[in-house]
Formats: structure tokens, C-alpha cells, sequence
């Protein structure tokens, strides 16, 4: 219950250096029993030696979130959703990579995915995934989709590695 009303609890964004592993973890432990997960398989292929990030962690939640709920919704008759985390030292970033087994992205909501109200469901706001991508984008990151057609869809979400609070 405290972890619920900690995820929920509006507050001033606070950057601190942390790890997206944890993020991941606390998050997906907070949503695993729910029912959209009742036939998902869970891989964590998460780097025990993954750098940290300058972010804040409740945003950060909001985006793992946002992303998994889409892709246990995507895969209606169950599948696999792994969370994979790995440091891009080239681009000097870390990467968190979604993959699901669902149906794919068509390429015509692929190019909209991240528009505010845009949704392909019945029910829904079609905020997610934009609110996602801001956060994303004010943290000087980015979110890239690798989707095709009945091969499922992975999220893509690089934040850059470290750092100080003047970076912002």
C-alpha cells in the first residue's frame, strides 16, 4: 500500500542519481498481480552493473508503467513481456528495452503513438504513452518503437548516464 500511495502522490520533480533497475523492479511489482498480467511470463534481463541516472524516480516509474500496462493490454492472450536494461557507453546513456509478443504496431499508429489523446482503445484517455514520451524528452532522453506486424513491439528508452543537478 505504501508503495501505491508513493507512486500516486503528486509532488515537485526531484532529480536524484538512481538505478533503473530498481525502478523497473518496484514498478512491476506494484502492477504483476494485477489481471492484464494473469497469462504474461516476466523476464528481467536487467544489468547488475548498470550506471545510474539523473532523474526522478516517481517520472521514471510513470514510464515503466505506462509502457508495460500497454504491452500486457497489447498481448490479449497472454505472452511474454521482458524488461531488459543495458549502458550504451557510445551514446553514454542507459537503455531499458520493453519487448512484448503481442500483435505489433501498425505502421499508421506507430507515427501517432505518442500524440496526446490518440488511442487505438475502447476505453482510455490516450495519455500514457504521450505523458511517457515528455518525460522522457524533458529528462534529455528519448523512446524509439521496433514493431512489425505479428513479432510483437519493444520500447526503446534511453536516459543519459549520471550526472549533476546543473545538468538540468
Amino acid at each position: 500500500v505504501k508503495g501505491l500511495l508513493d507512486f500516486s502522490r503528486q509532488t515537485k520533480p526531484q532529480r536524484t542519481l538512481l538505478d533503473l533497475n530498481q525502478v523497473v523492479e518496484d514498478t512491476l511489482s506494484l502492477v504483476r498481480n494485477q489481471t492484464v498480467f494473469r497469462n504474461t511470463k516476466l523476464v528481467y534481463e536487467l544489468d547488475p552493473h548498470l550506471p545510474t541516472v539523473l532523474a526522478d524516480a516517481d517520472q521514471m516509474r510513470q514510464v515503466v508503467l505506462n509502457i508495460v500496462l500497454n504491452a500486457a493490454e497489447a498481448m490479449v492472450q497472454g505472452g511474454e513481456l521482458r524488461v531488459a536494461s543495458s549502458a550504451d557507453p557510445a551514446a553514454k546513456a542507459v537503455e531499458l528495452r520493453i519487448s512484448d509478443t503481442g500483435p505489433g504496431i501498425p505502421d499508421e499508429v506507430r507515427a501517432r503513438i505518442f500524440e496526446p489523446f490518440f488511442t487505438t482503445k475502447k476505453t482510455g484517455t490516450g495519455l500514457g504513452l504521450a505523458v511517457a514520451y515528455g518525460i522522457i524528452e524533458r529528462h534529455h532522453g528519448r523512446i524509439r518503437i521496433e514493431s512489425a506486424r505479428g513479432r510483437g513491439t519493444t520500447f526503446i528508452v534511453s536516459v543519459p548516464i549520471g550526472g549533476t543537478a546543473e545538468d538540468d
